[in-house]
């Protein structure tokens, strides 16, 4: 049965952030919260009147200290869990310089191909669908470099 409180519904902007590999960044979650111990893309809570596209800027920013450009929204999505009804929105940048890459929990960069191997969230089946869709490999055949 579907969770309807209201304060157990979040609104969650998440991150496809492609390298010049076109490598997804992937950030485990920590044992001790929601999910823990799986394979997630960056994101998090869109906060008070942030709109998403904030959030995920913001979130990409303080969970791996990495700035995205060309950023798309790929979708939406909604999952109730048993505890919780979380309504997702995805998108997609690339980094440039990844450098600065610095995160508190254990990242990984996966080939595209690879990341339907990654132990994720149940909620992520839906963005993994999304990943591999012309809109994608259109983007990842542009000129991400420049």
């Amino acid at each position: 049965m579907p969770n309807t409180e209201p304060d157990k519904t979040q609104v969650i902007a998440l991150v496809a952030a492609f390298n010049a590999k076109h490598e997804l960044c992937l950030l485990k979650r920590p044992d001790h919260v929601h999910c823990g111990g799986l394979w997630s893309f960056p994101g998090g809570k869109v906060e008070g009147d942030e709109m998403p596209l904030q959030a995920a800027v913001r979130e990409l920013k303080e969970e791996c200290h990495l700035e995205g450009k060309m950023w798309r929204h790929l979708g939406k999505s909604t999952y109730d869990y048993a505890d919780r009804t979380l309504h997702f929105l995805f998108f997609v940048c690339f980094c440039p310089d990844i450098s600065n890459l610095c995160t508190e929990s254990t990242s990984a960069w996966v080939a595209l191909e690879d990341v339907q191997a990654m132990p994720m969230p149940d909620a992520n089946q839906k963005f993994l669908a999304m990943l591999n869709c012309d809109e994608v490999r259109s983007y990842l055949s542009t000129d991400i470099h420049g």
